[in-house]
């Protein structure tokens, strides 16, 4: 459930960002995990099978429903709050407690033209570890279909969609391998202006944060009504980073498949509806005119249908002093490093418990992350090996630095924490702990408490933390009523601190470094 706060004017705070809800491992055999402990292997049509889905029909089928909650205005579905003119802000600034370990970056001042003009809340300059300004990202554009999951927000290493119909399959696109390469090369070159790489050819690692969007069947293949695309909404500063949009597109021509594409993923990144046949963003253009369109690059009116437009008013107001007119280029800008190389790799370290940790059966064992590197946009992961087999191979989605790992047998563990950036760097850090048999179930000093006390506790109780419950403040990816709703329908025409603290070789590892 979207929730909606109230300052000098109501906001809501955006349901994209990541959960922060602590993630428990359970490794008792047959219990319940969010996310599986190990991936299930990849099955399924690949790019280079293209030509055998070329020319199919394709089919039109029942038509999906939205929540209530939510109005279309035109091609966009948002919350009534936000069709009200309400702005969406971060949930650090509604929540400070949200994360334990934020990291400072440019705010308003830094990012604004119109400083002054922003509401409380938006730009604020504080982040979750991963989704720092300036970041670097990458567009997954998805050919070759797959199954779908509705219920858990929107998650596109894991094929969570909050616009897909529960459990649906998506089809394969049926344009053809080369028109799919040339409208990559079209959708990559709107997005030249920044750290923002297409790939389609292979689906990206899980741990590395990517747009993904599904190219090709209908839109009755999702809970949006009749649309050339559909994007998530409400994304404003494009916290979510996860987020999975659709073009329904096939046999078009490759400008309008790209110009339909690039408008979807700008939704997802926070842009909205503008007036204008020029640019991608523009509502109402010709979609058959042979022109490859691009992002606008001055302040223009968006769209408003009866006084409500649905727009991100605050991020407008940055830039342009004015809710009502929207900067592509300034927006993206805003988030987006400039196009270059990245020649520095992330790092990582362990942070708690400590290399050689002895815990009893029973135990429950948090395992902490200190990750860094020089842009946002990098994921960090867990992998654990007991007596050499490995047994668990978990991205943090939550970005909350730690994982409770609980009811682990007996034996000989290595835990190896490992971090990807956006040009697929990565780093890692190895420990190795063991679990002794017991007749009885002891408290560990990498056990959490719910204190909060810095003594190698966290902000939530992950004893009692039950990994299949959702988020109760909806800010993140937890199953929820309205997951399916923050979207936009475009028409053609949406410290723990854990015992490593005092370790003089921990500390060797933990470099800091400031941009």
């Amino acid at each position: 459930m979207t929730l909606v706060l109230t300052f000098a004017a109501a906001a809501v705070v955006n349901p994209y960002a990541p959960d922060a809800r602590p993630v428990v491992l359970d490794f008792k055999p047959g219990a319940y995990n969010e996310v599986p402990l190990l991936p299930a292997p990849e099955h399924g049509p690949t790019f280079a099978d293209l030509a055998a889905y070329e020319g199919s029909p394709v089919i039109e089928k029942e038509p999906g429903t939205l929540p209530s909650g939510w109005v279309q205005i035109g091609g966009m579905v948002v919350p009534e709050a936000v069709a009200q003119g309400a702005p969406v802000i971060s949930p650090l600034t509604a929540r400070p407690a949200v994360a334990a370990d934020k990291v400072d970056g440019p705010g308003s001042e830094e990012l604004c033209a119109y400083p002054d003009a922003v509401p409380g809340g938006v730009y604020p300059g504080t982040f979750r570890r991963g989704t720092e300004y300036p970041r670097r990202g990458t567009i997954y554009m998805n050919y070759t279909g797959g199954k779908l999951v509705n219920g858990m927000g929107d998650n596109s290493a894991e094929n969570w969609s909050s616009l897909a119909k529960t459990g649906s399959t998506y089809p394969v696109y049926t344009g053809g391998e080369e028109r799919a390469i040339a409208v990559a090369q079209a959708v990559q070159a709107d997005f030249a202006d920044w750290a923002l790489r297409v790939v389609y050819l292979e689906r990206p690692p899980k741990v590395l944060p990517f747009a993904m969007i599904m190219m090709g069947g209908h839109y009755s293949d999702t809970l949006a009504g009749p649309s050339g695309g559909v994007a998530p909404g409400a994304d404003c500063e494009d916290l979510g980073m996860r987020n999975v949009c659709f073009a329904f597109v096939n046999d078009e021509s490759t400008s309008n498949q790209a110009n339909i594409a690039s408008q979807e993923l700008g939704h997802t990144m926070g842009l909205g509806h503008t007036e204008g046949n020029d640019r991608v963003m523009a509502f109402g253009y010709d979609t058959y005119a042979p022109i490859d369109m691009g992002f606008g690059g001055e302040c223009t009116p968006i769209i408003s249908v009866q006084g409500q437009s649905g727009a991100c008013i605050g991020v407008n107001k940055c830039h342009c002093n004015d809710g009502e007119l929207q900067h592509d280029k300034l927006t993206l800008s805003a988030i987006y490093a400039p196009p270059g190389p990245d020649v520095v790799p992330p790092e990582i370290a362990i942070t708690a418990p400590e290399d050689g940790a002895v815990f009893q059966e029973g135990d429950k064992m948090v395992v902490a992350f200190e990750p860094w590197d020089d842009f946002g946009g990098y994921g960090w992961k867990l992998m654990v090996k007991h007596d050499g087999e490995l047994v668990a191979d978990v991205v943090d989605y939550n970005a909350t630095l730690e994982f409770t790992l609980a009811n682990l047998p007996a034996g000989t563990y290595e835990l190896t924490a490992l971090v990807m950036d956006q040009a697929e760097q990565t780093g890692e850090h190895t420990i190795t702990v063991t679990v002794e048999g017991s007749s009885a179930p002891t408290t560990s000093a990498g056990e959490s408490d719910s204190e909060g006390t810095g003594d190698g506790t966290s902000d939530g109780d992950t004893d009692d933390a039950d990994p299949s419950s959702s988020s109760s403040d909806g800010d993140g990816d937890g199953p929820s009523e309205t997951d399916a709703e923050d979207s936009c329908a475009c028409k053609s025409d949406g410290a723990p601190a854990g015992a490593a603290w005092g370790m003089l070789a921990l500390l060797a590892l933990r470099r800091r470094r400031s941009r």
